[in-house]
């Protein structure tokens, strides 16, 4: 693995397993019993007032160790590192730890970039994602549109944000590939009947008019403000209390 691949990696905070120490493998996250110990013990950490909350900032956080990094490395560098469940830990930190050997980077060669892009995103939605907040669902007992919206802002996220400074015409026209293929897919590449994402999904002006999202992350529960922000910015419950002071 080049010195280029693992930076960009560390950019979006994931390590080799010998860097950071683990705290859970995801593979026991996909417990029930163990997954309901893990989150009672973020609850603590992060001082969140229950279960729904903690699972809410751990969906969060997970959706841009994993899916944000896949789908910057798709558009900049035509490739992306395929993480299978068991090759995933999280550190004390909420940092992803990848163990070697267990994990490959995923490049076009061989098949059509729209073929390879298919099977990049059903192996990161199906066998990884999908599996991971239906057992965060079931044990904190949180919506399910609260944990995939939060998928879809990180994805909005990192697309707003490379759009923001690429200058590229063929990596622009691979983003918006790449983002209208999510947005239009079918609800199988997600193992789901329908797809959680495409309401959610906003890029450009339809961005930059309506960033309020449509559920509340509820990071503003939170006993102490982390990133001291108060509410997210594209918070649901701000924007109604602004509409009502303005009526």
């Amino acid at each position: 693995m080049s010195m280029i691949i693992i930076n960009e990696l560390r950019r979006f905070n994931i390590h080799l397993e010998q860097e950071k120490p683990k705290e859970i493998t995801i593979s026991d996250l996909l417990n029930e019993e163990k997954c309901l110990m893990f989150l009672q013990k973020q609850m603590i950490e992060i001082k969140a007032p229950n279960l729904s909350v903690a699972a809410s900032m751990l969906s969060k956080r997970y959706a841009y160790l994993v899916v944000s990094s896949t789908l910057y490395s798709m558009v900049e560098f035509n490739c992306a590192l395929h993480l299978p469940v068991k090759a995933c830990a999280l550190s004390k930190e909420r940092n992803l730890c990848i163990q070697v050997g267990m994990f490959n980077w995923q490049e076009v060669k061989s098949m059509e970039r729209e073929e390879w892009r298919e099977n990049v995103l059903r192996n990161l939605f199906s066998e990884h994602i999908t599996p991971v907040l239906t057992i965060l669902k079931k044990t904190s007992r949180i919506s399910s549109a609260i944990l995939w919206e939060n998928v879809a802002i990180r994805i909005n996220s990192i697309y707003r944000k490379t759009l923001s400074k690429e200058r590229d015409r063929i990596k622009i026209e691979r983003l918006y590939s790449d983002f209208y293929f999510l947005k239009n897919a079918k609800g199988d590449l997600f193992n789901l009947e329908e797809n959680p994402i495409r309401e959610y999904l906003k890029i450009g002006e339809e961005l930059t008019l309506n960033p309020s999202r449509k559920t509340c992350c509820m990071y503003y529960k939170l006993e102490e403000d982390f990133e001291g922000i108060g509410y997210c910015g594209n918070c649901p419950v701000k924007d109604r209390q602004k509409r009502k002071l303005v009526q």
